[in-house]
């Protein structure tokens, strides 16, 4: 199991950077409920302070091209991505080479990050899960993305002046299938969250592999016996 966690950094000079609020929790609450389960588990993690999981695989990051490159390097060996990071949409062009002298006003041009989810190769069986952070029209605007990233979940939050969503705080949030099937699973908690989307994740594994293979079901790799046979 594949998780991209945490926020990413786009330098605008040899000292600042443009980031977002991400604290890598809900990457962290992931990893914990996948490691918990069985589950042979790599975090691709933006910069953050939380301290690696000791049972799982950690690869750092800071840039988004970072993360893309660290991502299709590790998921030909992925049975299940989790894309919950924050990937920081925009990124300085230029980059200063040294320090900007302090003035009046200063411009910035801005190029779009590369969409990492929606670019990475895949192979048949994968299962690819994404999140939308939407202040409005969450279902119809995560439903598209779900539809033009190839998902086969996503995790719609809506940003609904509540409360900022990183960190500890619950999220409001629902999960679509590309059936059009949603969950709504209204305000809770990020490790509950984590616990429903791997039941989720479990369930359409498991399913899937009994209707694709006459052999018998495939397991996740690593997972251990808890399911039962």
């Amino acid at each position: 199991m594949l998780i991209s966690s945490g926020p990413t950094r786009e330098p605008i000079d040899a000292v600042r950077f443009l980031s977002n609020y991400s604290t890598g929790f809900l990457g962290e609450c992931l990893a914990r409920e996948a490691v918990r389960r069985g589950h042979r588990v790599t975090v691709v993690s933006g910069p953050t302070d939380r301290a690696p999981l000791a049972r799982a695989t950690t690869i750092q990051v800071e840039r988004a091209a970072q993360m893309q490159r660290a991502l299709r390097h590790a998921l030909p060996r992925a049975d299940v991505l989790i894309m919950a990071a924050a990937v920081c949409d925009f990124r300085p062009v230029p980059i200063g080479a040294t320090k900007l002298a302090r003035r009046g006003r200063v411009a910035l041009r801005l190029q779009a990050t590369p969409d990492i989810v929606a670019g990475l190769p895949r192979r048949r069986g994968q299962l690819i899960v994404g999140f939308a952070l939407e202040a409005e029209q969450v279902r119809e605007r995560a439903g598209r993305k779900l539809t033009a990233k190839r998902l086969d979940l996503i995790v719609g939050q809506r940003l609904n002046g509540s409360g900022p969503p990183f960190g500890r705080h619950r999220v409001d949030a629902m999960i679509l299938h590309p059936s059009g099937q949603a969950r709504e699973l209204g305000r809770i908690s990020k490790p509950a969250l984590a616990r429903v989307l791997l039941d989720e994740i479990e369930q359409l594994w498991y399913g899937q592999q009994r209707q694709s293979t006459s052999h018998g079901t495939r397991r996740l790799r690593g997972f251990g016996t808890r399911m039962g046979a």
